[in-house]
């Protein structure tokens, strides 16, 4: 089995271009639902479903580029199968932008899903100017074909059959025949060109007669099951059948597990004689490996929560009842089911593309701790005016724009005593929470949350709300309240409605504007104040100040230098500020309402911040966080995804930044071609 890292490949090799058409599994792992992507010979293609985290982990895929997948349907109205159509269609526009032959991405889905995505292309999207050109919506009813690939779409009850049919493979030479027909060699380059020949004898031979019966047409089969009740109707359906003269190979089943692991769907199951593939967040699927590797090292020396080992038993347990069957499979990152037969590529399921689930860096995590020998630091007096406090921090995602396969968009866990709340949730912040506490620790904390704050409406800010507003209800029955802008609140309430997660709206501007409001609010929250400003970035954005016990933590969102939130952060013990770009970059920066590093420095300076934080790295520092040509003073941290600041180790990550070049050199090399900036060695 041919087993390869894909963030140490430089390009794609060979072996990990598609030679025949096949399907693929993309996602499935405890934090990221499962999808299927269609790939052709020529690596194009669609996908089925497209749950939150499927953008980033198409990005670490070998051979899997998102400007390749031209459609994604949707196989019903869940957050698991929508989520990541916007970061997708924004990252696929940005890849295709110096294309001359570039094209829309096609959405198909029912009617909730195209009020969705037309919701989030008019709001999260409306500072992205002709972003509405770069994403059509269909009704999934209308779709017939995409390519050369039929459609065939039924409801079932509550449930939904999606069959693709592919192109008949063109019948070729057979070499029995061709060796019967006695041609000479002289004569067979003209029965190929011109489909016949006549021989000395006078015998008339037609390329027609020498060929092999021609394969069926391949077609698969998606089932997603709505519910239990719908299995007997299903069961009576007549798979093979979606297709007259063609060969049903595989079929995918979407749907609760508890469903699809039932002895009832067993049943179904062993009825069907096909492979099939089960699409499950499977704990023994592949994570992101870059994202594993780096938090490997880093969580070596520094305070970084290490990446959670998930147990597969409780998922064994469910499975059991199917465990026996062997022409079922259950999903895993990169599983590929071949539907043609080729040269060096058989048909159905290949191992290719198999990642390890527990890589061993213990060469890189040696070399780190060569390499980190901090010296102890103590807090100067004469920064810390007072007794500092902090609540814990977790840096869930710390880039902006959309993911990358190095950092997620911006997310941070604000935990202690008196209250627990998320400031800003971008997509698959849930997912990255999950990674470092597990499914039943991330349920835990969620259960919870006292109020999920979002600081303005772009999607790199908003877009995992929905995962963790579902999760919350789900623990406490009831809805969860999320301080926002007022401008979200029709997308908020459209798309929870949509997806089933019902939410309590409060607007930033009205706690800014009414003290009552405020003061009523804060007492219901857990915190003892809130400070908001308006920030200088798109309309109806915010600044904050969170005030709770003997601690106060500032939070900027996105915004230019703001001497209102200089005020509204006043002595605050942590600063969290965005940083978007270094700062030779400051008009471009100012042109986008971004905060430089430097300028972001300044601001905690004159807040009078004990320790600043600095995050929302431009997409341009995924590998490294903007270093080359800045001076950062001994009170300044540089926030890396899974970071974890306490009152106990703040000073620690402080004093990282200095070894970051050693630690990582590559990447600082890289970083130095990037700004202009020559070796000095």
């Amino acid at each position: 089995m041919h087993r390869v890292f894909p963030s140490l490949l430089k390009k794609v090799p060979p072996q990990f271009l598609m030679a025949v058409a096949g399907v693929q599994v993309v996602g499935g792992t405890p934090a990221i639902p499962p999808s299927l992507l269609y790939t052709d010979s020529n690596n194009r293609g669609f996908l089925i479903n497209a749950g939150e985290g499927i953008q980033r982990m198409i990005l670490e895929s070998p051979g899997l580029r998102i400007a390749n997948i031209t459609d994604i349907i949707t196989t019903r109205t869940h957050w698991d199968c929508v989520a990541s159509v916007p970061g997708i269609g924004l990252f696929r526009r940005d890849q295709l932008a110096q294309s001359a032959n570039s094209t829309a991405l096609t959405v198909w889905g029912e009617e909730p899903v195209r009020r969705f995505m037309r919701s989030t292309q008019l709001d999260c999207f409306a500072d992205e100017r002709g972003f509405e050109r770069h994403i059509m919506v269909k009704d999934v009813d209308d779709l017939e074909a995409i390519g050369d690939v039929r459609v065939e779409r039924r409801s079932v009850g509550n449930s939904k059959i999606l069959a693709f049919s592919l192109p008949q493979k063109s019948a070729t030479i057979d070499k029995a025949k061709l060796a019967k027909a006695n041609i000479p060699k002289t004569l067979r380059s003209a029965l190929f060109k011109k489909g016949e020949v006549t021989l000395e004898n006078g015998t008339v031979v037609r390329k027609s007669d020498l060929l092999e019966q021609p394969e069926p047409a391949p077609f698969f089969t998606v089932l997603d099951i709505g519910s239990k009740d719908d299995i007997s109707q299903i069961a009576g359906t007549d798979l093979d059948g979606l297709f007259p003269g063609g060969q049903l190979h595989l079929v995918a089943h979407f749907g609760d597990m508890s469903v699809l692991c039932s002895d009832q769907y067993r049943d179904f199951l062993s009825s069907q004689p096909v492979d099939h593939l089960i699409m499950c967040r499977n704990p023994t699927s592949n994570i992101l490996f870059t994202c594993m590797q780096r938090n490997a090292i880093l969580s070596s020396i520094l305070p970084l929560v290490p990446l959670y080992t998930p147990s597969s038993t409780d998922f064994d347990a469910l499975t059991s009842p199917l465990s026996d069957l062997p022409f079922v499979r259950f999903s895993e990152h990169l599983l590929r089911y071949n539907l043609y037969s080729g040269r060096k590529t058989p048909l159905g399921w290949s191992e290719t593309f198999v990642i390890p689930s527990n890589p061993d860096f213990q060469t890189e995590i040696t070399l780190a701790k060569k390499v980190y020998q901090p010296a102890e630091r103590k807090p100067s007096p004469k920064r810390v005016k007072r007794t500092f406090r902090c609540p814990d921090l977790t840096f869930l995602g710390t880039t902006s724009t959309y993911s990358s396969t190095y950092r997620n968009v911006s997310g941070i866990l604000l935990e202690s005593q008196e209250c627990t709340a998320i400031l800003d949730a971008g997509e698959m912040t849930l997912g990255q929470l999950i990674r470092v506490r597990g499914m039943e620790g991330a349920r835990e904390v969620i259960g919870k949350l006292n109020f999920l704050y979002l600081s303005h409406i772009h999607f790199d800010h908003c877009g995992g709300t929905m995962s963790i507003a579902r999760l919350y209800h789900e623990m406490t029955g009831e809805p969860l309240t999320i301080l926002c802008p007022g401008r979200m609140f029709i997308w908020l309430r459209d798309t929870a409605e949509t997806v089933g997660a019902p939410v309590n709206l409060i607007s930033l501007g009205e706690l800014h504007a009414d003290p009552a409001i405020r003061k009523d609010q804060e007492g219901k929250l857990g915190i003892s104040g809130i400070y908001l400003a308006p920030a200088m970035h798109t309309r109806d954005s915010w600044c904050v100040a969170i005030e709770a016990g003997d601690w106060k933590v500032a939070y900027s969102g996105d915004t230019l230098p703001n001497p209102e939130f200089v005020a509204a952060g006043k002595d605050c013990d942590v600063l969290i500020h965005e940083a978007t770009h270094q700062s030779s970059l400051a008009d471009q920066s100012a042109a986008k309402k971004h905060t430089t590093v430097s300028q972001a420095v300044e601001v905690g300076r004159e807040m009078g911040a004990s320790y600043t934080i600095l995050t929302h790295f431009s997409l341009r520092y995924q590998k490294l966080p903007p270093i080359v040509g800045e001076s950062f003073p001994d009170n300044v941290a540089l926030a890396h995804d899974f970071m974890c600041v306490t009152e106990g180790n703040i000073e620690t990550w402080c004093g990282a930044t200095s070894f970051l070049p050693a630690l990582f050199p590559e990447q600082y090399k890289d970083l130095m071609k990037q700004s202009g900036v020559k070796e000095s060695l």
